[in-house]
């Protein structure tokens, strides 16, 4: 393995540990582009070599795949921290800083659709603190629109649609 692909590992893995949730492909790409470590090609062929050497694992979740180390990975990263430079742990820091209530809603809050079996669209919604999911919930609409509509109001009115459907609940 060439020194710059090490180190980009390493940093994965850095990032992965120090976000303390799995992370997106989109949000791994970003660190290196925000940071000018490297491109989005030479990000994409990193991710998808740790996964062939099981030193990340991604969990697909509707539509979103999230990034977790391994056991693997995080031994591995324990034998060659020294690779990451106090430089780089700064970036990811700063980057958590800027980035981390945008990275935990839209890791947390997760919307999709298909297409339903007997027509219309079955809308996908879910809602997750860190690793537990608390709610998770199909509905079906009849159109595309509809299923785009609920999908984007999920994203930003889940508190309180969650809070409301509790309190309709539990009376």
């Amino acid at each position: 393995m060439a020194e710059p692909d090490l180190i980009y590992k390493m940093t994965v893995l850095k990032l992965l540990t120090m976000a303390g949730m799995p992370l997106s492909n989109t949000q791994i790409t970003d660190f290196f582009q925000d940071n000018n470590y490297t491109g989005f090609f030479t990000s994409q062929e990193i991710i998808h070599s740790m996964e062939e050497q099981k030193l990340i694992i991604g969990e697909k979740s509707h539509n979103l795949t999230l990034f977790s180390p391994t056991s693997e990975g995080r031994k591995t990263l324990n034998l060659l921290s020294d690779r990451i430079t106090p430089a780089i742990e700064r970036d990811i820091r700063n980057y958590l800083a800027r980035n981390g209530i945008e990275i935990k809603t839209r890791n947390n809050v997760l919307s999709s659709y298909d297409r339903a079996t007997g027509g219309g669209y079955t809308v996908h919604l879910s809602l997750k603190n860190n690793e537990n999911e608390i709610m998770d919930m199909n509905v079906h609409v009849s159109s595309r629109e509809e299923a785009e509509s609920f999908c984007y109001n999920w994203k930003v009115r889940y508190e309180e649609v969650y809070a409301s459907l509790l309190d309709i609940l539990i009376q």
